[in-house]
């Protein structure tokens, strides 16, 4: 009967994925101990393993400890060697790529130049997909298991488009289904970038074992992701997480969307370069040229010399910034990255100004932590996310 083969199949692979996805979070396991964590039968734990070490999805390392005086069962982990999955990182600067075996660990990691445009960027994709597939092949690395694909700007809901990014003059680039062409059957999964930070600190970063997450993000302009019940948040058709053009101050600078007073036109790194200039020019003091430079000075003066008065202006933006998105979803953490984290000073003089903000919920020290992965964030996630796909439990149609 071909329904019930159909639905035996699939009920295989539920299987599979649930021994895979037990195994990816807890490393090392016998197969007794993943009978019972799966809560599937001892024979079909037996079964579904010798396929998944003939495929070479995981592999036998040895002795488990036994309880009583039984024979030590033989320990089973996820082969770093069964495949690799491949992160891409694009931002306004550059082209980020990496290789990840099944296990997490780094296999190779490359870096170019960017152009813009549609054409132009979908080449250079393609052209990395490539490269890294030679590398693979050069290590022995095993097949290529999924593509995960970060990126500035707007990205449909469904992973499937950069509907618009604005400084890679970017519109409706159809990303997944034109890769999907030469790599038929590999997960692919496009996501904003800094969803893609976010999940990075959830998966393995400051994050780890939250279910809540907020990223705020403050470098060439203010982003946030948010992961919520584990899922990564995208909002209606990608739109959230915008935070940084909130507008917070009245009759402010015109930012590049358009209003004024928005968030980035005060905390974003081009900004806080050109005010420290400014300030470094009436002082008569060496003109930096980096807001991390700027932020390095600061510290280095013990907060009372250079740029004091910046910071103690931009202390309470800042503030203001992570009270406002901490209200709206009740994070159990934060997790900030960009150039506030190079300033312990200036950290502290936020935390002395979210004292002062009402929360519904406590805003405690152990909430608000420093992101793990600084600009590697939006790569490591994108790879991460399909390690996660990978072994996760299959979807249901």
């Amino acid at each position: 009967m071909p329904g019930l083969k159909g639905n035996q199949q699939l009920l295989k692979e539920i299987n599979s994925a649930a021994i895979l996805s037990v195994l990816h979070r807890h490393g090392m396991l016998s197969r007794t101990e993943l009978a019972a964590m799966t809560k599937l039968s001892a024979t079909t734990v037996s079964s579904l393993v010798e396929e998944l070490l003939a495929a070479r999805m995981v592999e036998e390392v040895g002795e488990r400890p036994a309880s009583g005086a039984g024979r030590r069962a033989i320990a089973l982990r996820i082969n770093r060697r069964g495949g690799y999955v491949v992160g891409l990182s694009l931002s306004n600067e550059r082209l980020a790529y990496s290789m990840m075996d099944l296990r997490g660990g780094r296999l190779a990691g490359f870096r170019s130049g960017i152009g813009t445009g549609n054409e132009e960027i979908a080449r250079m994709i393609r052209e990395a997909i490539l490269h890294c597939e030679d590398k693979a092949r050069e290590l022995e690395a095993g097949e290529m298991k999924g593509i995960g694909i970060s990126a500035p700007g707007i990205v449909d809901e469904a992973g499937e488009t950069l509907t618009y990014s604005v400084h890679l003059k970017l519109s409706e680039l159809r990303l997944r289904s034109m890769l999907e062409e030469r790599y038929p059957g590999i997960p692919i999964r496009i996501l904003n970038d800094s969803n893609a930070a976010a999940f990075a600190e959830y998966y393995d970063g400051a994050g780890k074992g939250k279910n809540h997450l907020l990223y705020l993000y403050f470098g060439g302009g203010v982003g946030s992701g948010l992961i919520l019940n584990g899922q990564i948040f995208g909002g209606y058709k990608g739109g959230a997480g915008e935070i940084g053009h909130i507008p917070l101050i009245r009759g402010g600078k015109l930012c590049s969307c358009g209003k004024r007073g928005c968030i980035e036109t005060e905390l974003a790194s081009p900004v806080v370069l050109e005010e420290g200039k400014k300030e470094a020019r009436s002082l008569g003091l060496p003109v930096p040229e980096s807001a991390e430079e700027v932020v390095a000075r600061y510290e280095a003066s013990g907060g009372t010399g250079e740029f004091r008065e910046l910071f103690e202006r931009l202390a309470p933006l800042a503030a203001q910034t992570i009270a406002i998105a901490v209200n709206l979803i009740s994070p159990e953490v934060v997790a900030l990255a960009g150039w506030p984290n190079g300033s312990s000073l200036f950290m502290r003089r936020i935390g002395e100004e979210l004292e002062r903000a009402p929360f519904a919920v406590p805003l405690s020290n152990d909430r608000l932590l420093l992101a793990s992965h600084g600009e590697e964030g939006p790569l490591h996630g994108a790879a991460a996310l399909m390690l996660k796909q990978i072994f996760g439990m299959p979807r249901l149609n």
